[in-house]
């Protein structure tokens, strides 16, 4: 009886190192990805700054492209300056100003008829 008691002892230690080792290695692994993971997860965040850093500098080139049209209508218009390349431009600008001012006087005469 004391015998199989020792077995079981050993049996049961030889078992529990087992555990051990296997646990040790699975949590060697465990690191291993999650630094695969940590990399990962860097590269991406830094990626995705760049791609917003890009996007604002696109944004800030669309201003300019606004401001400098704004300026180039507002020129224009005191005629102080001629570019024949955008002078149909200027004229559609033109043109959509004077319907939007008809548009406004119409949405004016259906506002009185309402009263």
């Amino acid at each position: 009886m004391v015998n199989k008691k020792n077995d079981t002892q050993k049996e049961f230690s030889k078992l529990v190192d087992q555990a051990k080792d296997r646990l040790r290695k699975f949590g060697d692994e465990v690191k291993v990805l999650a630094k695969k993971s940590e990399d990962e997860i860097v590269k991406v965040s830094k990626a995705g700054k760049i791609q917003l850093d890009i996007m604002g500098l696109n944004v800030q080139k669309e201003k300019l492209y606004y401001d400098i049209g704004k300026k180039i209508v507002s020129l224009n218009a005191k005629n102080k300056i001629d570019i024949p390349e955008i002078n149909a431009y200027l004229k559609k600008i033109d043109k959509l100003d004077s319907v939007a001012r008809k548009k406004k006087k119409d949405l004016s005469h259906v506002r009185k008829e309402n009263k």
